[in-house]
């Protein structure tokens, strides 16, 4: 699964599914999470009978008292929780299982609200991708409609060392908390994918605990679940406080965007406009972000970013999704992420992935063959 990237370098970088993963403790330590994340670990200590304030100082905190309203921790103080919550849990089960049970949807904080006071299951899924940067930096979350399925994929941005695997299993599971507050439970169980084998237990396990039909050995992380599940009505729906909540959200997007960068959000734009199928020029874009076109052209120029090749990017992206999961032709995957042509399809596709789509395609297959 891992393979270094330099033979010169031995610590810092790894490539999983050809993305870069930072493994530096200093990376780790330059991540922001909320603190209240760490309350699963003390309320998992105390049902296993074992000293919370050790849990504390394992975390690098002097102890619970020092965690404040809108505290944060960092990458590796979560890391280190989930390498206790890990020594807690019982073996010849998966952790994730016991982990669950001790993980309320409200501890996403405003978020969490935003998600239980929605009208809908779309709403509440539409809230959550909007503002998940703002809880976990950890991991990119990209929504992909094909066919009559959403796609939910997880790629990881760093690496949380021997806890890389649980954690990409809990960051998944979260989202399955939304399952009390739905009002009809969907007939066809939501598929989990991971690309990591069983931590401990079954894959039975997981299906009894969690209700969902789990795949390991995939090719990406992902959710995926009938579109009919968006128009689904939650049971604690206020549309007021719902406003409330995302206003508050985005106030601490406005804060954090003064100093985060201009491309990040114009890749945002387009991955949205993806999943709906829409495709945005340069007019509809500067549109939708209350800027002129000159003005968005300027401040990518000052990036060293290009629109077209961010679109390129994004496409590109998307494809990967469409050349696993489909077994569409590459004519018609081109056109479906925003290409003119099969063949510049396929130079965007060697310039952001070093092989063609057909190359791609062929080696994931072969890769399903062998395991």
């Amino acid at each position: 699964m891992f393979k270094n990237a330099t033979s010169e370098n031995k610590q810092s970088y790894y490539i999983i599914q050809d993305r870069v993963m930072d493994a530096s403790d200093h990376a780790l330590r330059g991540l922001s999470f909320p603190a209240q994340y760490l309350e699963v670990g003390e309320v998992l200590t105390n049902a296993m009978g074992r000293d919370v304030e050790s849990y504390f100082r394992h975390c690098g905190l002097a102890g619970c008292e020092s965690l404040l309203p809108g505290q944060t921790v960092n990458g590796l103080q979560i890391r280190n929780s989930n390498e206790w919550i890990l020594s807690l849990c019982p073996s010849g089960k998966p952790p994730l299982i016991t982990f669950i049970d001790h993980f309320p949807v409200t501890i996403h904080g405003v978020i969490g609200m935003l998600a239980i006071t929605a009208r809908t299951l779309g709403e509440a899924l539409e809230g959550v991708l909007n503002y998940f940067p703002l809880v976990n930096p950890a991991y990119t979350v990209r929504r992909h409609d094909l066919s009559e399925h959403v796609h939910l994929i997880f790629e990881p941005k760093y690496d949380f060392g021997a806890t890389q695997d649980f954690y990409t299993e809990t960051v998944v599971a979260a989202f399955l908390k939304i399952a009390p507050f739905v009002s009809v439970l969907p007939i066809n169980l939501p598929e989990v994918h991971f690309t990591h084998a069983p931590i401990m237990g079954t894959v039975e396990d997981y299906h009894r605990a969690l209700g969902c039909h789990f795949i390991f050995g995939s090719t990406q992380n992902k959710l995926v679940f009938s579109k009919k599940y968006l128009s689904i009505p939650l049971l604690t729906p206020s549309p007021s406080s719902h406003r409330f909540m995302r206003a508050s959200l985005e106030q601490q997007i406005r804060r954090i965007s003064e100093s985060q960068s201009f491309t990040k959000e114009v890749r945002r734009h387009l991955q949205a406009a993806m999943h709906r199928s829409l495709s945005l020029d340069a007019g509809a874009l500067a549109d939708m972000m209350a800027i002129s076109e000159r003005t968005l052209s300027r401040r990518l120029g000052e990036e060293g970013s290009k629109l077209p090749v961010l679109r390129s990017e994004v496409g590109c992206e998307y494809a990967v999704t469409l050349l696993l999961e489909t077994n569409w032709n590459i004519a018609k995957i081109a056109e479906a992420s925003g290409f003119a042509s099969a063949a510049a399809f396929t130079r965007a596709f060697r310039r952001n992935q070093d092989t063609t789509p057909t190359a791609f395609r062929k080696g994931m297959a072969k890769n399903r063959l062998a395991d």
